[in-house]
C-alpha cells in the first residue's frame, strides 16, 4: 500500500509560492534601483510587511506633503487594480 502525505505536498507548494514571491520582490527592487540610478525615479514611497505582519513604510521624498500624496496615489492604484477596473499605467 502506498501512503501519500497531503502535508508534504502542501509544504512543497508553500515553499514554491514563497520562492516565487521572493523572486518577484527582488525583481521589482532591482528594477527600481536601476531606475533610481538612471534618474527616472527621484522620490518614492513603498509599504512592506514582514513575516510577523508588521507593516513598514519606506520613503525617499523631498517633503512630507508630497510623500503623503504619493502614498495616497499608491492606495488608489491598488484599490482600482483590486476592483478589476481598467487601469492605464501611463
Amino acid at each position: 500500500m502506498k501512503v501519500v502525505s497531503i502535508n508534504e505536498r502542501t509544504e512543497n507548494k508553500l515553499e514554491e509560492i514563497r520562492a516565487q514571491q521572493k523572486e518577484s520582490a527582488l525583481n521589482i527592487l532591482e528594477d527600481m534601483r536601476q531606475r533610481v540610478e538612471d534618474g527616472e525615479i527621484i522620490e518614492f514611497v513603498a509599504a512592506s510587511t514582514d513575516e510577523a505582519g508588521q507593516v513598514q513604510i519606506h520613503c525617499s521624498i523631498k517633503d512630507y506633503v508630497g510623500g503623503l500624496g504619493m502614498f495616497e496615489m499608491g492606495k488608489y492604484t491598488l484599490t482600482v487594480i483590486a476592483a478589476g477596473d481598467d487601469y492605464d499605467e501611463e
